[in-house]
């Protein structure tokens, strides 16, 4: 095993090895070569040397090797399944189904070509003026561990079809995915050189990744902290899309039934774990069916059995995250009103409830598990306060049969998409998704505006004769 991809070739890097181990059964899974910054130097110099070749191809050709891509993705589903399965602990069946909707993901990206086509003006000064979408040039795509396919597909698809190339840079322990998503993309067609895959220690090869020459564009999803660092190294001609975390409240109105708010706070805050940026950390109830979903709800938790690797939910992604949800939940058990969690067995995590807990921590920062705190609000205005006192923006949501109601919350809200009787988590890939606030900087991804950000718009003038 080597550990990089650069101008289309497997190559050894100069960086730490990576040691890989299964979180589903602690087996080896081998070990990779990081990167060092004379690699990601390289990776840099062979992307920009293909790039202008790659765009010149045109939207068809581009789009022929990505739909290509996209049925290699489904043939190889449940072999890539098996390795995102090994290397985050997400349940077999999810992984799969991961790779199937990364596939329509691709798909629906593949046209992004066609449709950067840019406007037209008219003037009074004797100018026909026009714009064209051209793309960027050399960017950088670095991505999370909790969707390790999709995610890195939506920013590759977006870059590469709208004519540029890219340096990959995934999460530490999603790398063989990394590795397989450049190998399938090759064998679709893909010029070598139009996507370079690097691994490693961020802090080692970070300043080499965010200050090359060629660099044109970052498209990051992580953390705020992170995303700050980021902003910091760049320059200012770099644009950055971040797509961040959130602090996500979840509004259950006076009126909701209690068992359908239940199953919306379960689809909303314990899918993968609650290792998503748009799960529900926050459930706030009116005081009018508290009583009645709290009820709800601890029957649900109590009797979800605690994530397993073949279970709905999957084990945490690695011992480092298991440990810093388990600490949250243990320094603040004896300050919350009620801890409501099934049994834990060594090495696993349950769906857990934190109720009434104090202001702080638990509710305005990220846990990043299935760990939801429950708040009781009186009316309107004093859920609108709490769902928005947060300094993240990224979802929000309410469950209610009343549409004024809903109107006047979403009116309201201060994040960037707000769901009314439907799981916070799940955004189609052709849907745009912004964070405002600490959730996100620069332009939104998905959809139209995730497409954008990868083209830059040139203005043409043109003088009439005569």
């Amino acid at each position: 095993m080597t550990g990089l991809l650069i101008d289309g070739a497997e190559v050894a890097g100069a960086g730490a090895a990576i040691p890989l181990v299964s979180r589903r059964d602690g087996s080896s899974l081998g070990v990779l070569d990081g990167a060092g910054p004379a690699d990601v130097a390289a990776a840099y110099a062979t992307a920009a040397a293909a790039q202008p070749a790659w765009a010149a191809l045109g939207p068809s050709a581009r789009a022929d090797v990505l739909d290509r891509a996209a049925a290699l993705f489904r043939e190889r589903a449940d072999a890539m399944g098996e390795t995102i399965s090994h290397e985050m602990g997400k349940p077999l069946g999810e992984a799969r189904t991961e790779v199937a909707k990364g596939a329509a993901s691709l798909e629906y990206h593949a046209q992004a070509g066609f449709r950067a086509l840019g406007s037209t003006y008219v003037t009074d000064t004797g100018e026909d003026v026009f714009t064209v979408a051209e793309p960027l040039g050399v960017v950088c795509l670095i991505t999370p561990w909790n969707f390790p396919f999709t995610l890195p597909i939506k920013k590759i698809a977006a870059a590469l079809a709208t004519g540029n190339a890219a340096v990959f840079k995934p999460a530490p322990n999603a790398v063989l995915c990394a590795l397989d998503i450049g190998r399938t993309l090759l064998d679709a067609g893909l010029p070598p050189g139009v996507l370079n895959v690097v691994l490693g220690d961020t802090a080692v090869i970070e300043e080499a990744l965010l200050t090359d020459p060629a660099l044109a564009g970052v498209s990051f999803t992580g953390s705020w902290a992170t995303a700050q660092k980021i902003h910091r190294r760049l320059s200012v001609e770099v644009p950055l899309q971040a797509e961040l975390g959130g602090k996500n409240a979840l509004v259950v109105w006076r009126d909701a039934d209690p068992a359908v708010a239940a199953d919306v706070i379960a689809q909303s805050s314990f899918r993968n774990n609650g290792q998503i940026c748009t799960s529900a950390g926050r459930v706030l109830v009116h005081d009018a069916v508290a009583d009645a979903v709290l009820a709800a709800l601890r029957a649900l938790v109590e009797a979800r059995p605690a994530s397993s690797t073949d279970g709905d939910h999957g084990i945490m992604a690695s011992e480092a995250q298991h440990r810093a949800v388990a600490d949250v939940v243990e320094r603040h058990a004896a300050a919350v009103g009620e801890v409501v969690r099934a049994p834990w067995p060594d090495g696993l995590m349950a769906p857990t409830l934190l109720v009434a807990p104090p202001a702080g921590e638990l509710t305005e920062e990220e846990i990043f598990g299935p760990v939801v705190t429950v708040e009781r609000f009186a009316d309107l205005d004093e859920a609108v306060e709490k769902a928005n006192a947060t300094a993240y923006g990224l979802t929000a949501g309410i469950v209610t049969s009343d549409l004024g109601v809903a109107h006047a919350f979403w009116r309201r809200s201060t994040a960037g998409t707000v769901k009314v009787n439907a799981p916070l988590t799940g955004t189609p890939y052709h849907v745009p998704i912004q964070g405002f606030g600490r959730s996100g900087a620069g332009a939104g991804e998905g959809g139209e505006v995730g497409i954008e950000f990868f083209t830059r718009r040139k203005a043409v003038h043109i003088r009439r004769p005569g």
